[in-house]
């Protein structure tokens, strides 16, 4: 007979011994303070987990056992982890790694991540989860990447660290033109590509801070004595032949004796001349006071430029078809303004000119200026066609240019069919007026015009506008749309404001719409018309006139098939005369592209 505590102990030896590896697993999970623990194998294959999978993916731990880690993550991500793993296994220090986890078809769950070899095994790894608060998330983008706020957030915070001193290097990246083209990004073979670039990006960037300055380019941090060529020759082994050596410039983060308002001022700078690839080549500052003196001599100059654009109104106008997907009839034509050569002097864009005429007072006084244009030029086009004026959220809110466009839209020498001519709220600034502004749509409407809503879901007070104000038209913004592209959660909120956009008997307009397959998920998502390079590029007023006959005849045939009929008329009834077929109603020929110099 044996004696119990003999048995006892045996017992409790053999439970030891059975349980050994489970307990380093739970000790390493205590140890990293994770909330999730991943037991995976050589593929990543997930054999056994622990802490709150609920709470990192909406699934129970049965629902996600034997599936890849890899696929637990969005795509975007995934990539980035098997950078982050290759390094690993490489016996490479893993630097702050963040990714998403996708949580249902929407919502994304983003975690720090740690890795260790799991104990008395071969290829085998825990991996842990630790969930961040939206407030820390590492990025504010879908695809892992910083928005320009954030990104300059994160250059406060390692300035704070250096103390004055450069610690680390600011630095600039930008693809070659094959890789940034609209060709390349829309077949699965370069979006691969992008992907493989921007993991690296990633990967390789101080606490993975990147963000995008468009036009492929990047911009990251590093340590101050990393050098910023090998990231490049990384890029190069990656691409093999596709892509030659990136475009490179780095600052170093030198602050002393800056504030930090001049710092973010000296950084935008850099970032947006950087951005722009005719600025790019003739960048020479070597640090961050070199900027800011180059900023502050710049914005002195643009000012002047833009009281001198507007008082000898030397810009002109360029047109850009807006078309019904569905059928290719063209809608309406939207005025963009261009400025000849060696005018602008300094000012980039439209943008940025408009940005300016708010901040010197001026931006009524351009916006009369280009209705008075538009009108001049609508009496000379066929009466078919209808052009989209965009006007600033700061002049619809204002008393005085509400009483000037009423008395110039009533003068007779300004008179023009009122159907013809769209106003386009662009939200530069927001409006904080709400009663003046809706006064003054509410006059336009009655008196015969449509008002479109510019840049929807860029700015924080789209649905406020849609709410309060007469629309016809809503443009959802190019970015938010081509975002849609790799995001499901976009795809979700577009398809949503396509959806509420019909209800309340508007048309939806996405912008940027350069490839067919562009086209075909804006039609996908619900939105009824489409605006970008695949549809034709912006022509001069000339142009358009060379080809007028044919033009009005499209015209025609879109004024039969949109809804002329007065708001009271039930949405229904609206729809089925918008969806009506015409036989004598061709589809769009584009515009040849403009072949004037224009910045």
């Amino acid at each position: 007979m044996s004696v119990p505590g003999q048995m006892g102990l045996h017992e409790n030896t053999k439970i030891t011994a059975s349980t050994e590896r489970r307990l380093e697993q739970l000790a390493a999970l205590a140890f990293a303070a994770a909330d999730v623990l991943f037991e995976v194998d050589r593929a990543f294959r997930i054999r056994n987990i622990g802490g709150s999978i609920q709470k990192l993916t909406g699934h129970s731990a049965r629902t996600v056992r034997n599936m890849s880690l890899f696929d637990m993550l969005v795509p975007a991500d995934r990539i980035f982890l098997k950078r982050v793993v290759e390094a690993f296994d490489q016996g490479k220090s893993v630097k702050r790694t963040a990714v998403r986890f996708l949580r249902g078809e929407s919502e994304t769950t983003v975690a720090m991540l740690g890795m260790t070899i799991m104990p008395g095994s071969i290829g085998e790894r825990l991996v842990t989860a630790t969930i961040l608060d939206r407030g820390f998330a590492p990025s504010s983008t879908e695809d892992g990447f910083l928005d320009r706020a954030s990104f300059l957030n994160m250059a406060r915070h390692m300035i704070s660290a250096g103390e004055g001193t450069a610690q680390f290097n600011l630095v600039m990246l930008a693809l070659p033109l094959m890789m940034n083209s609209a060709a390349m990004r829309g077949t699965a073979l370069g979006q691969t590509f992008l992907a493989e670039i921007e993991s690296i990006l990633r990967f390789n960037s101080e606490n993975g801070a990147v963000t995008r300055l468009g036009n492929g380019a990047y911009a990251y941090f590093q340590k101050a004595e990393d050098d910023p060529n090998l990231i490049a020759q990384k890029i190069s082994e990656a691409t093999q032949a596709m892509l030659t050596h990136p475009c490179i410039q780095k600052l170093p983060l030198d602050t002393l004796l800056m504030e930090y308002s001049e710092i973010e001022t000296a950084l935008n700078y850099a970032l947006e001349m950087f951005a722009d690839e005719k600025t790019r080549q003739e960048m020479t500052f070597e640090n961050l006071p070199d900027c800011l003196a180059a900023a502050n001599s710049r914005d002195r100059g643009m000012v002047t430029s833009c009281r001198n654009i507007i008082r000898d109104e030397t810009f002109f106008q360029v047109l850009q078809p807006i078309l019904t997907l569905k059928t290719g009839i063209i809608q309406h034509y939207e005025v963009l303004t261009r400025f000849a050569e060696g005018v602008a002097r300094g000012i980039a864009n439209t943008g940025d000119f408009i940005q300016i005429a708010e901040q010197i007072g001026m931006i009524n006084t351009f916006d009369l200026l280009n209705c008075v244009k538009t009108i001049r030029l609508l009496q000379q086009l066929p009466n078919g066609i209808r052009l989209a004026l965009n006007v600033s959220g700061r002049s619809v809110q204002s008393a005085e240019f509400a009483s000037q466009i009423m008395n110039l839209l009533d003068s007779a020498e300004m008179k023009v069919t009122p159907s013809r001519l769209l106003i386009e709220i662009t939200e530069t600034r927001g409006i904080t007026n709400f009663e003046g502004a809706t006064a003054l749509l509410q006059w336009l409407v009655k008196r015969g015009h449509r008002i479109c809503l510019d840049d929807f879901g860029a700015g924080a007070m789209s649905f406020e506008y849609l709410r309060r104000f007469p629309v016809d038209f809503v443009k959802i913004d190019g970015h938010f749309f081509r975002n849609a592209m790799t995001s499901g959660r976009d795809r979700i909120l577009i398809r949503a404001i396509a959806r509420c956009s019909f209800e309340l008997g508007c048309r939806t307009v996405a912008e940027m719409i350069e490839t067919e397959v562009d086209a075909a998920l804006a039609k996908e998502l619900g939105v009824e018309c489409g605006q970008g390079w695949l549809f034709g590029k912006p022509v001069t007023a000339d142009q358009l006139l060379a080809s007028a006959g044919r033009v009005a005849s499209m015209q025609g045939a879109s004024a039969r098939e949109e809804i002329a009929v007065s708001r009271t008329t039930s949405l229904p009834h609206q729809r089925a005369v918008a969806e009506q077929p015409s036989s004598s109603s061709p589809t769009l020929a584009k515009p040849e592209i403009v072949r004037k110099k224009i910045t």
